[in-house]
């Protein structure tokens, strides 16, 4: 009995140890807006945000207006490094090419965007979203992996 509990205690240091050295590898919030060759928009949208150390939002700063092709390679390039940065290239891309034929992918790595900001229910939401506007779309299988949700369907038709 002792012996169990000496190896749970050590477990239970090791594993605060790794908590901590997670912590001390998570990236940064940005302090500063972020600035990109993209369309302006009227009123940048609440959630295209980046957080600030005191729990306040910035909004990317958008610059020169973007074709379609450009603005997807922009999300695209990072989704993964500036999360913030894609969320705000894809809401932009949902506002100005709304019945687009890449809007079915645009609309995923928005999803993935929110992920890697690890804004998890705002992700799930977007995913409903897509669900909703892409109910066949190619990426319905790994929006499910990432986020839990699946499409629902709609009447005894499926419609």
């Amino acid at each position: 009995m002792r012996q169990a509990l000496m190896v749970s205690g050590l477990f239970l240091i090791l594993l605060a140890g790794y908590a901590v050295w997670l912590r001390k590898q998570a990236p940064q919030p940005q302090t500063e807006p972020a600035t990109v060759a993209a369309a302006p928009s009227s009123q940048p949208p609440p959630s295209s945000s980046s957080p600030r150390h005191d729990g306040s939002f910035v909004a990317p700063r958008l610059a020169a207006p973007m074709d379609e092709a450009t603005l997807m390679r922009q999300i695209r390039e990072n989704v993964k490094s500036n999360p913030v940065l894609a969320e705000a290239l894809a809401r932009e891309g949902r506002q100005r090419f709304p019945d687009s034929p890449d809007s079915d992918e645009r609309d995923a790595l928005l999803v993935d965007a929110l992920i890697n900001q690890q804004r998890i229910g705002a992700a799930r939401s977007e995913a409903y979203y897509y669900f909703d506007h892409h109910p066949q779309g190619r990426f319905r299988e790994h929006l499910f992996y990432m986020t839990g949700v699946h499409p629902v369907p709609r009447g005894p038709e499926g419609r």
